[in-house]
């Protein structure tokens, strides 16, 4: 039996004057089987066109809950390269959806996703651009996505330093979003869930403003609910720091 709460929030940040962040935090027992999903999406474009986007993405993924996903159980098509395959399927969908919509306004706009599927004893991460997943586990806060950013590109193929990178000026240079090219590339990883499990899906607003020693703090912290603990996060946020929209989800999953 899988016992799951959760906390989330998402907010303009302190100078932005738009949220163009979205957040979806769904849960259930889709054909009597343990299941929740959750996602951050960060859009960016000007007229408010990442608002717009990064919604489409969360509205598009909870059609894909009440739709897609039940369908496949009754299917039986439950297996990990199934799930796999349905995600991947629904991103490409969503992708092609955003890209004829840049077509027909001509405009430039797209997405981060950040995904976290539970489904029974296994969990499933897909992940474009820059917003992370974090797991919380016996040696700390550990990071479970890539970054698909020049910077950490260029960090990755060793041709620049750490050093280095504390001067870089594109630091914000998506390699790959929602909507960048036709054919989308995400991070994808899978998992099996432990005895009890903290996972953290956040946008860049949160984690540029905090070092991960002090997220890890308030996750570790036993005397407070998820929803606690995202609200703690945000404020602590120095006022004037939060540089950027900020959006917590924190998932705390117990199998018993």
């Amino acid at each position: 039996m899988l016992t799951l709460i959760y906390g989330s929030l998402t907010d303009r940040g302190d100078l932005r004057a738009e949220n163009q962040d979205s957040i979806l935090c769904l849960q259930g027992n889709p054909e009597d089987k343990n299941a929740a999903l959750f996602v951050v999406a960060d859009g960016m474009g000007g007229l408010s066109y990442g608002a717009m986007v990064s919604s489409f993405i969360t509205d598009m993924f909870e059609e894909w809950w009440n739709e897609d996903l039940p369908e496949m159980m009754r299917a039986g098509r439950t297996d990990r390269e199934d799930i796999r395959e349905l995600l991947e399927q629904e991103i490409w969908d969503i992708n092609n959806r955003i890209l004829e919509f840049k077509r027909v306004n001509n405009t430039r706009c797209g997405s981060t996703l950040s995904l976290l599927l539970i489904y029974e004893d296994s969990f499933y991460i897909e992940n474009m651009g820059d917003s992370r997943v974090y797991r919380l586990s016996s040696e700390g806060l550990c990071r479970l996505t890539v970054d698909q950013t020049l910077r950490a590109q260029l960090l990755r193929e060793g041709r620049i330093s750490e050093e280095e990178l504390k001067s870089f000026k594109k630091k914000n240079v998506l390699t790959m979003c929602m909507g960048m090219f036709e054919v989308p590339e995400s991070y994808f990883t899978i998992g099996e869930l432990g005895t009890t499990e903290t996972f953290m899906l956040c946008s860049d607003g949160l984690y540029n403003a905090l070092e991960d020693k002090e997220i890890s703090r308030v996750l570790e912290r036993n005397d407070l609910s998820p929803e606690e603990k995202v609200n703690l996060l945000r404020r602590m946020i120095p006022i004037g720091e939060g540089k950027d929209n900020v959006s917590i989800i924190v998932v705390e999953a117990a199998q018993g």
